[in-house]
């Protein structure tokens, strides 16, 4: 088992097993030797049932995915991609003025309410990597100015009141 600082993926279903117990000979259950008694595991031993996709994990790659072929992020070599901890996808996080998506809230570094990247989690778990080309989703001043208005809220009362 990885350390708690560790990205750990338990990909498969025990397949010794149900949920993390087995029979304990006596008519009983007691947690799985193999598994500890989580029901998955990172090393199936042979066949196994694939565990369920997280329901945080996008369940698509976006149009302008990092990990769509073209993508700024591919193009840099992945200099910024995450190697060992999970990368979020960008989809609904607030845009600054200059393009800067931003997070409303973390915790120790972690973007609150934020789903996984389809495409980060397809390159981490060997699933079908996003095939279609990047697409560039452009930040519009219209988008800016719905998203944060014209005037900064410090400055209203003072635009509403400026003869200028």
């Amino acid at each position: 088992m990885a350390k708690r600082s560790e990205l750990l993926i338990l990909l498969y279903k025990c397949p010794f097993c149900l949920g993390g117990l087995t029979a304990d000979g006596a008519g009983g259950t007691e947690p799985c030797h193999h598994c500890s008694g989580i029901g998955l595991t990172e090393d199936p031993c042979g066949e196994a049932e694939r565990a369920p996709r997280p329901p945080a994990v996008m369940r698509t790659p976006c149009a302008d995915c990092a990990f769509r072929p073209g993508s700024p992020e591919l193009e840099a070599n992945g200099a910024q991609l995450p190697d060992d901890e999970p990368f979020f996808c960008h989809q609904g996080v607030p845009v600054s003025a200059r393009g800067a998506y931003t997070p409303v809230a973390t915790f120790r570094g972690l973007p609150l309410g934020l789903m996984v990247c389809a495409g980060w989690w397809a390159l981490k778990t060997g699933e079908q990597l996003p095939c279609r080309p990047y697409r560039e989703v452009p930040v519009t001043e219209d988008e800016v100015e719905r998203r944060w208005g014209t005037v900064p809220h410090a400055l209203r009362d003072q635009a509403l009141h400026d003869p200028d």
